[in-house]
């Protein structure tokens, strides 16, 4: 099998190297590797003219700034593999893909395999269903749902392959700056949903270095969410599953892991903003009932204290938040150790606070790369 391997590169100067590195390393002679500049300000162009010169196998591509999916829509425009594999230039690939790769023959048109995470170490489809061919969503039966929340693994662009004729038309939203992965996968399987699940860990995300999106704060995780839940529950009638569960699974998610970056993470939100979306949050019933559960058994008892009287009063800020002088932790500190695994995609993984990554330009904005 032919692939494409595309890299969107934004302010990646530093990590880019370890990427295309670890892509070219024991890949076939025809592997097609696409660094597609988009319109970094730093030496990042420079440094993909560079790679390219000194492989056949990469082609440096440039464009002007409009984010992670629109870069990976110029890759995609420009891709000849009978197979496309994202990578983002901050991860890695690691070894035995390609020989993994080089065994297998399947009809399926998306190929699933697993990643580790710095933050919280490796996960696979295999430890939900056996490897193999899946003709459908509905047979995937219960792994379905951890593979699409509790994961991401079917929510990112990553860790998978999809097979370029079956994409066909479809692209990542460059209007949106997060969740455009979740879209295009959700579009891509509407288009075919057979998927082979690849047993191995092939896919490193370096998520815990400084830049990370899952540490800066954001407000648009709930208006992302009520882009995709539509469209995930068009697919899921189309596989004959009933939608209902997963949508409300879908909004549980994005509330909970809204509150956990309003809570957690250092930003420039307003005090409006925050104020609009902590009660957004807390007037939906299940969210402040997963809340206050999670608050009651928080092992920061003290910190959490603040936090678990404005749930339970349905508060849309934490109490005492008028204070000038605790403003500051009421809205900043972390009350707890829970990891949310990147992407940000249909809101993967526990909640409250985050791992690593800055701003980049997409995923709803100009584009914030993670």
């Amino acid at each position: 099998m032919s692939i494409s391997v595309i890299i969107p590169c934004y302010r990646a100067a530093a990590t880019l190297r370890r990427a295309v590195d670890s892509a070219l390393t024991g890949a076939p002679a025809d592997l097609e590797v696409l660094l597609v500049d988009d319109g970094s300000p730093d030496d990042t162009g420079a440094l993909c003219d560079e790679l390219a010169a000194a492989d056949p196998r990469v082609g440096a591509l440039h464009r002007e700034n409009g984010g992670a999916g629109a870069a990976r829509n110029t890759g995609l425009d420009a891709a000849h593999g009978d197979w496309v594999l994202f990578l983002d230039a901050d991860d890695a690939l690691l070894p035995g893909l390609w020989a993994a790769l080089d065994a297998l023959t399947t009809d399926a048109d998306m190929i699933l395999f697993g990643l580790t995470r710095e933050s919280s170490g490796a996960v696979k489809p295999t430890d939900y269903l056996p490897a193999g061919f899946c003709p459908d969503l509905q047979a995937l039966g219960s792994a379905l749902s951890p593979l699409l929340f509790d994961t991401g693994l079917l929510a990112a662009p990553y860790p998978k392959l999809f097979r370029r004729v079956a994409i066909g038309a479809v692209r990542f939203d460059a209007r949106l700056a997060i969740n455009e992965d979740v879209l295009f996968n959700i579009q891509f399987l509407q288009n075919t949903s057979a998927i082979y699940c690849l047993d191995g860990v092939y896919y490193k995300q370096y998520d815990t270095e400084a830049g990370s999106l899952s540490r800066r704060l954001r407000g648009d995780l709930l208006d992302a969410e009520r882009v995709t839940r539509p469209a995930l529950a068009d697919l899921l009638r189309q596989n004959g599953i009933d939608p209902a569960p997963y949508e409300a699974a879908s909004r549980l998610r994005a509330c909970l892991n809204q509150y956990g970056l309003l809570t957690g993470c250092k930003g420039t939100l307003s005090y409006a903003e925050r104020r609009a979306l902590f009660a957004e949050i807390l007037a939906d019933p299940a969210a402040r009932k997963a809340l206050r559960e999670r608050l009651r058994n928080d092992p920061n008892r003290l910190l959490a204290v603040p936090y678990r009287i404005g749930v339970a009063c349905n508060w849309p800020v934490p109490p005492l938040s008028q204070a000038p002088s605790l403003l500051p932790v009421l809205l900043q500190t972390p009350i707890s150790k829970y990891v949310l695994p990147r992407p940000l995609s249909l809101l993967p993984g526990p909640s409250f606070q985050s791992t690593s990554h800055e701003e980049h330009s997409t995923q709803l904005l100009p584009y914030q790369y993670r």
